[in-house]
């Protein structure tokens, strides 16, 4: 049987029991299917996250033609990639995160509010899915984006990103970057005053940047700021629910930065990223070739004893906890803060309003391996 099963009924439910067998296994692995090497260990794949110039994330470096008009802050590394992180990090950091909290605690309020009286609802579709695209509207300066569409989008983008499993994603997943990519434009042509996209208009050194690679930047944000968050939040609504005493504790202790970091280390939905090999490198005794794919499995990595203790319990206190959820060096989230915010904010409004919250029924994931995520979480408890 394949150690890598991606896809698996059992490991679309839990895949720490698949990633602990393959790390033990073979923790550099040849898989087939992708003709492309899965590594799993944190030092590896910590490794593999800071040397760019070996595992790269610009196809370029392997030698594969990219046209420019494709080229995002992902698919750089450095030293191009610095200048638009640079555009980038300087007008995301003028945000007033502050107010920005402030106007989501008003709205995770105003949600939890419309279900009560409810027995029970359905947490992603009612609750963390709203409250996600709230953050990332606030964050761009657009309140009034079309939810409905660029939701339907980004689901379509989550799914191309398993198009090597499952070609038949890959068309409309094109389909919606160009959908989302238009509709950011249009943004851009009304040039709007708040938010990221006002000051990154009003910033100088955004002319040195071409249209396609601002657009494609932007698209990419909108979409880590809005699916990663989305799922970030119910899976750690989930682990708490399925131990119970964790849950117990937040409400007596209150959501930490420690605890949003253990949550993530241990119900991130990021499984695995990308890279390609930019020159030949060994690895675990292995020889990956210049232009080899790599998969690189952080969440794997995220629960390898060697790093942590007790890998698979949820521990709220951990420290230290050096954790890849949000990945690591130049490529490390750029929204990481956005997508912790957020879920400081709904843990906090749902130990408030919804204390005796519980599961009601089956969980229900969709059926991605590279973006992990729920897309149904019954639960019972009536908000107050």
């Amino acid at each position: 049987m394949e150690l890598f099963r991606p896809l698996d009924d059992a490991t679309i439910r839990d895949p720490a029991p698949m990633y602990h067998h393959l790390r033990s296994v073979d923790p550099v692995h040849w898989y087939e299917p992708l003709n492309a090497w899965v590594i799993s260990g944190y030092e590896d794949c910590l490794l593999a996250l800071q040397r760019t110039e070996i595992f790269s994330s610009d196809l370029r470096a392997a030698g594969i033609d990219v046209p420019d008009n494709l080229l995002s802050i992902q698919t750089l590394d450095p030293p191009e990639h610095g200048s638009v992180h640079r555009v980038l990090m300087d007008a995301y950091r003028r945000q007033d995160f502050a107010a920005m909290r402030a106007r989501l605690e008003d709205r995770a309020d105003q949600l939890l509010g419309e279900l009560a009286g409810q027995s029970r609802f359905e947490l992603v579709t009612d609750f963390t899915a709203p409250l996600a695209f709230a953050a990332v509207a606030d964050l761009f300066g657009v309140p009034d984006a079309d939810e409905k569409n660029i939701v339907t989008w980004s689901e379509a983008i989550v799914a191309a990103m398993d198009s090597g499993l499952t070609p038949e994603a890959a068309a409309p997943g094109t389909l919606a970057r160009d959908n989302l990519s238009a509709v950011i434009s249009d943004w851009l042509d009304q040039k709007p005053q708040d938010g990221l996209l006002g000051d990154l208009l009003r910033a100088e050194s955004a002319s040195a940047i071409s249209r396609d690679m601002v657009l494609n930047t932007l698209r990419a944000t909108l979409h880590a700021g809005y699916a990663p968050t989305s799922r970030f939040v119910a899976a750690s609504v989930l682990s708490l629910l399925r131990a119970p005493d964790k849950w117990q504790e937040l409400l007596t202790t209150g959501v930490s930065e420690t605890a949003i970091k253990e949550l993530l280390r241990h119900s991130g939905p990021v499984q695995a990223v990308a890279r390609v090999c930019a020159s030949d490198y060994e690895l675990g005794g292995r020889l990956l070739r210049r232009g080899s794919d790599v998969i690189v499995l952080v969440a794997a990595a995220n629960r390898d004893p060697r790093q942590f203790p007790n890998p698979d319990e949820l521990d709220l206190k951990r420290t230290p906890n050096h954790n890849l959820g949000f990945g690591w060096g130049a490529h490390a989230c750029a929204g990481a803060s956005l997508a912790r915010l957020t879920c400081s904010v709904a843990l906090t409004a749902m130990l408030r309003h919804t204390p005796g919250l519980q599961l009601a029924g089956e969980p229900v994931h969709w059926r991605h391996a590279t973006l992990r995520g729920l897309k149904e979480l019954p639960v019972s408890g009536m908000p107050v």
